[in-house]
This record gives C-alpha cells, structure tokens and sequence, in this order.
C-alpha cells in the first residue's frame, strides 16, 4: 500500500520553494533493489530533495564533521542496512565532508562489532570503509562527570543489572560528540514494533538508543514515552539532528525491538523527514498492516508517544496528515 494511500494527504511531485519547513516535509522515495547502486541513486535523489526544499545545505560547517547515527542493537538481523550508510556517507563526500570527517555511531559496542560496523578485534582500528566508529558505551564513565550530558531520571535499572561506573543507576549518559562535535547528525533508523513505545523507530532511535543506560525503561511503557519524547526534545541534542532516513529493507511487525526473522517484511521504499513524529506515524500504518496481514492483533489505541511528542511545551513535528508534504519519487 502507498503512503500516499495511508496518509491520505495531497501527491507533490514538483518543486516548491526553497525554505519549506522541514519537519512538515515527507520525502518517500522509492528503491530500485537493495544492491550499493540502487541506495546510492535513491539517497542521492531524496538528500537533493531535501536541500532543495527546504534551503539546508547538508554540507560541512564550522566543524567540518557529521555524524550518521545507525541502529545496531540486534547485530546482523535488524540493523541499519550497509548500503544506505555507504549511499549517505558517499553523499556527504561530494558535498565536502572527508571520509574521516563521517562518523557512524550507536550506543554499544556489542551491537555494533555484531552489525559488522566495528572489525571483530578490539585491538584492531575502529572504524568501518574509512569512516570512525564510535560506540557511546566506551565514552560514557567519561561524559557522564559533564553536567548537560547526564539525563536524570528516577527509575532504576532491573536488579542485578551491572553497576553503573558513574555509580547512579538513575543517571543515563547523552552523546556527547552529537552534541558539541559535529555540524549535524542524520539517523538512519530501523522499524520495529515495541512493548514499551508501540513503535520503535525514529523516536526509540534518538532517544533510548542513543544513550548509555537507557535499557532501565523498556519494561515500563510510561517511564519509556516520557524518556524517548523528553531526550528527542533535548535543545543541544534535537537543533543538529537535521535528517531522518528509515529504510524498509526489512522491518518488524511482531515481537520487536528484539530480531525475529518469521515477522520481517520488506519494502523498496526510502522514508526521510526531519520529523520523526510523521516516520514513526507511518511506521505504525506499516507494522499494523503486516500484524493483520498475519492475523495478529494490531496495536491499538494508538501508542501515547504520539500525543505525549506534542503535548506542552514539547514539539516534535506534527503526525497529522493534513499538515504534511508528501514529495513522492519513484524509483529510477
């Protein structure tokens, strides 16, 4: 089934000004095949939408650097797909980043040597094609003596959970380099179902997969809205997080965050907005449809991290389909 189809919202197929905002822009474009050719015509195309679009120039700045932030947690089965982070990271190359200056980054370490993104030795160099890798588990006991990286909350890890080496279990440690060391940060997220947030994606990625400590919400779906909706709306952390990329190579529609290969779907579609609000909207349509597909129950009511990304003074981006530019491009 089409987005456009799900949103229900008015096909763009032509340029508007420049200026758009960005949050109240959905780009889907899609995929030839999932070789290292059709990633690298596809994300050149949406990444050229987008700047176009919206007038960001997703080019180096005072710091030269950026940061592409996968999702690894799963290892080799649920994980940022290889040719998306070698198409966007080849794109950014051409618009003036060294490959040096790319940095692909998640949470553990763990995850990321199981993805393929770190070599299998820790003694060996770390990094992935030419890009750095950093893992936030190896910087943590660092950062987390500087005040505005440490997010405080009181609940605590499960019992017998290993100690913290900052030693309070409350405290979970944001990245620093995506805070202070780079221009911007793209996320190239993975969808999945969740028992704590409904849907694990766009938001789940910025948020509980981008600190060090945050496995202490997955059991408690409030604790873990409030958390993922309170880091995503973190000024130094949401200003440099310019891009949303989901691929849906392959997607979970049962029994997710967790890798479960008998519920994986697949699609030849690139998602990519500044809004991770309307990805993870979509994301929902896309998980409920496989789950009926397959005779399973869908998620309903809809997940509160949806109201809770706009509620207050919190403002995500928008999930209402009237709001939205939808800019659909078709594979090549």
């Amino acid at each position: 089934m089409r987005i456009l189809a799900l949103l229900g919202v008015t096909l763009s197929l032509v340029g508007a000004q420049a200026g758009t905002d960005p949050k109240l822009l959905l780009i889907e474009q899609g995929l030839g095949g999932f070789a290292d050719k059709d990633y690298a015509v596809a994300v050149e195309n949406t990444l050229t939408e987008f700047e176009s679009r919206t007038g960001i120039p997703l080019r180096p700045g005072d710091r030269g650097r950026c940061g592409l932030k996968l999702t690894s947690e799963n290892g080799l089965g649920l994980a940022t797909p290889k040719p998306l982070v070698r198409a966007v990271a080849a794109a950014l190359i051409r618009r003036g980043f060294a490959p040096g200056a790319i940095t692909l980054c998640d949470a553990k370490t763990g995850g990321l040597r199981q993805a393929g993104f770190l070599p299998p030795l820790s003694t060996q160099e770390p990094s992935f094609e030419g890009h750095p890798v950093m893992a936030w588990d190896s910087f943590a006991s660092v950062w987390a003596n500087e005040p505005q990286l440490r997010y405080e909350n009181q609940v605590l890890p499960q019992r017998g959970s290993q100690d913290t080496p900052w030693g309070d279990g409350r405290v979970s440690v944001l990245p620093k380099t995506l805070i202070a060391e780079v221009d911007f940060w793209i996320s190239l997220p993975v969808l999945s179902d969740s028992k704590s947030l409904g849907v694990h994606g766009a938001m789940a990625a910025a948020s509980l997969g981008n600190m060090v400590n945050a496995e202490r919400f997955l059991e408690n779906p409030f604790n873990a809205t409030k958390a993922a909706v309170e880091v995503c709306a973190i000024p130094s952390l949401a200003k440099r997080h310019v891009l949303i990329i989901l691929s849906l190579e392959r997607y979970q529609v049962l029994g997710g965050p967790s890798f479960d290969a008998n519920w994986c779907r697949s699609e030849k579609t690139l998602l990519s907005s500044a809004n991770p609000v309307i990805i993870d909207y979509i994301g929902l349509q896309k998980i409920n449809a496989g789950r009926a597909a397959g005779g399973i129950e869908t998620i309903y009511p809809e997940p509160p991290i949806f109201s809770a990304a706009n509620a207050g003074e919190i403002r995500l981006g928008t999930c209402r389909p009237a709001d939205i530019t939808l800019v659909r491009v078709p594979a090549p």
